[in-house]
């Protein structure tokens, strides 16, 4: 390899790194918040109208951005080391996203069809 291909690998393994990091630190913030709220809504505030519902989804929304860095982080690598492993954890993640997804999609239709649940949702299509 030549000097400018082991600087340009070492770089984006770098990014790599730096995108995973940021996908893990999202995660992590999104519990940390999740359970703050939580507490505050469970052993605080009990009478206040906050809604379950909302942290819950909220932590689902900060999970499925998390697992997308991670899915940026893997396609770097998979362009660096494209091997059968790299390519396979690769699909594996974006398979679990896309369920992630249509799981919460499908969640936040039906709980804003609850009157009161505080959820607001709005489908692209029917506007």
């Amino acid at each position: 390899m030549s000097l400018m291909g082991n600087y340009l690998s070492q770089f984006f393994i770098v990014v790599k790194l730096f995108i995973s990091t940021f996908g893990t630190f999202t995660i992590l913030v999104g519990a940390i918040i999740a359970i703050f709220r939580y507490c505050a809504y469970r052993f605080f505030h009990p009478t206040v109208n906050a809604n379950l519902n909302n942290i819950r989804l909220d932590l689902a929304r900060t999970i499925i951005l998390g697992l997308e860095f991670f899915i940026a982080s893997d396609v770097i690598e998979t362009t660096i080391t494209p091997d059968f492993q790299s390519l396979g954890i690769l699909c594996v993640l974006v398979i679990i996203r896309t369920l992630l997804n249509f799981s919460l999609h499908k969640e936040v239709k039906e709980l804003s069809m609850i009157p009161g649940s505080g959820v607001d949702y709005k489908d692209e299509k029917n506007k």
